[in-house]
C-alpha cells in the first residue's frame, strides 16, 4: 500500500480555519499556509508544493450557450458557493419547494423560468447584462433574491437524495441513545493486514445534546449549524470541538495531549501487531459508539484515491449540488463548520478532524477537508472550532 503518494491539495472560499500541517503524509513537511479568501472573483489556494490562484468562478468560451441561449459574454457560472451562507440560501433550494417556490416573493413563476442540466444543478450563473444570479434548482434557473424573503436562514434542503438507491446499504443502531445509522461497505483496496473491508457510517455522528455555537462543548454535547436543531435532525449531524469528537476534556483543545493539564493520549496498541504504533492507522473510539472509532488518515487515504479529482461527485451526497453520482454510497454533505465565532460554508465544503494533534502547535489538530472537487487531509485546523465526525467500525 502505497499511503505516502501525495495528493492534489487546494483550499478554497473562506477556509480560514485550515492551516498546512503536511500535504503530503510521508513528506513531514510543516510549512505553514493561511487562506483568507472570500472574494466572488478568484480565489488564492496553496498547497504544500506551492502557492497558485484558482477562480471560483468560471466562463464558457465564446461560442458556447447557455442553457436559454444567451452568450457566454452574458452568463458566468460559479464553481463555488461562496457567495450564500446559512443566512442566504435561496428558497428554492429548500425543503419541499419548488423552482416556483424559490420566487416565492413573486418575481417570477416557473412558467417563465429557463431550463437547465442536470449537471449545472446547484450552480450559479451570473446574467452579466442584468447583474441578476441565478441557481440551478430543480431543472431551472431561479432568480436569487436579494430580499429577506427570498433569503432566509430558516429555509431547509430537499433530503430526499442524500443516498444512492442503488447500494446496499446496513444499518447500526447507536444504542447511547437509540439512533440509527445507514452504514457503507468498502473494499480496503489493498487487502493487506487481514482487512478485505471497512464499514464506515453513510452519515455525519449525531450524538449529544445540542448547546448553542460557542459554548464550550463537554460530554455528550453538539453544535447543530445555525443553532438549529432541523440540521443535527435531518442527515447532517453534529458538529464537534476536537476535545469532544475524541473523547479528552475541553482543556486539551488548547494545550497539547500527554501534558500536565491534558493527561489524555492515545492508545496506539491494536489487535492486530502491523497497525501498532501508526498514526495513520490508529482506531480511537473517541466520540463513536462502542465498537467503533473516528474515521483515521487511512481511510481517508482510500476514499482520496478512490475519487480521483471529483471527490464530492464520488463519495459526496447530491444534497445542495455537493456531487452528482455518490457512487460508494458515502453520502458526504457540505456541512459547514462552526470556525471564527460562527457558523460557516454549508452547501460549501465540510470538515473532519483526524485522531492527531499538530507536531508542534499545541492548539491545532490535524484535519480533513472536503470540497466539490477537491480533497484535502493532514491540514490543520484549530481545536476550538466544530466539524463533522464519522465512524467507522473497528477492524
Amino acid at each position: 500500500m502505497n499511503r505516502l503518494l501525495p495528493f492534489a491539495l487546494a483550499l478554497f472560499a473562506a477556509t480560514m480555519f485550515f492551516t498546512a500541517c503536511g500535504g503530503d503524509s510521508g513528506s513531514g513537511a510543516s510549512d505553514e499556509i493561511s487562506v483568507n479568501s472570500s472574494d466572488d472573483e478568484g480565489l488564492d489556494a496553496a498547497s504544500s508544493s506551492g502557492k497558485t490562484s484558482k477562480k471560483s468562478s468560471s466562463s464558457k468560451g465564446s461560442s458556447a450557450k447557455s442553457s436559454d441561449g444567451a452568450s457566454s459574454a452574458d452568463v458566468t457560472l460559479s464553481s463555488s458557493q461562496g457567495r450564500l451562507s446559512s443566512s442566504s440560501v435561496a428558497a428554492g433550494t429548500d425543503r419541499g419547494s419548488s423552482s416556483s417556490g424559490a420566487a416565492s416573493s413573486g418575481a417570477v413563476s416557473s412558467s417563465s423560468l429557463k431550463p437547465c442540466s442536470p449537471e449545472d444543478e446547484g450552480e450559479i450563473r451570473t446574467i452579466m447584462k442584468t447583474r441578476e444570479d441565478q441557481m440551478c434548482t430543480n431543472g431551472y434557473w431561479v432568480p436569487l433574491s436579494s430580499s429577506s424573503e427570498a433569503e432566509s436562514s430558516s429555509s431547509y434542503f430537499d433530503m430526499t437524495n442524500q443516498f444512492n438507491p442503488d447500494v446496499e446499504y446496513g444499518e447500526f443502531t447507536d444504542p447511547r441513545d437509540g439512533q440509527t445509522y445507514r452504514t457503507v461497505t468498502i473494499d480496503y483496496r489493498y487487502h493487506m493486514r487481514g482487512v478485505d473491508s471497512v464499514t464506515i457510517f453513510a452519515e455525519n455522528l449525531n450524538y449529544g445534546k445540542m448547546v448553542a455555537g460557542g459554548t464550550v462543548q463537554g460530554d455528550s454535547t453538539k453544535y447543530c449549524y445555525d443553532d438549529d436543531p432541523w440540521y443535527c435532525e435531518n442527515g447532517w449531524g453534529g458538529l464537534y470541538t476536537w476535545s469532544n469528537a475524541m473523547g479528552f476534556p475541553a482543556v486539551c483543545d488548547s494545550v497539547s495531549i500527554s501534558s500536565d493539564k491534558c493527561p489524555s493520549k492515545f492508545d496506539y496498541s491494536s489487535e492486530n501487531e502491523e497497525f501498532d504504533g501508526d498514526v495513520y492507522f490508529l482506531q480511537h473510539q473517541g466520540i463513536c459508539p462502542e465498537g467503533w472509532h473516528v474515521m483515521n488518515e487511512d481511510i481517508w487515504v482510500i476514499l482520496g484515491e478512490i475519487s480521483t479529482h471529483s471527490v464530492a461527485n464520488v463519495i459526496g451526497s447530491p444534497v445542495a449540488g455537493f456531487g452528482n453520482h455518490n457512487y460508494y454510497g458515502l453520502s458526504i454533505l457540505p456541512g459547514g463548520f462552526w470556525q471564527l465565532n460562527k457558523f460557516d460554508q454549508i452547501k460549501v465544503s465540510a470538515g473532519f478532524y483526524l485522531p492527531q494533534q499538530h507536531d508542534s502547535k499545541d492548539a491545532v489538530a490535524r484535519a480533513v477537508y472536503v470540497e466539490k472537487n477537491d480533497f484535502a487531509r493532514s491540514w490543520g485546523a484549530s481545536k476550538i472550532h466544530a466539524l463533522s465526525v464519522r465512524c467507522v467500525k473497528n477492524y
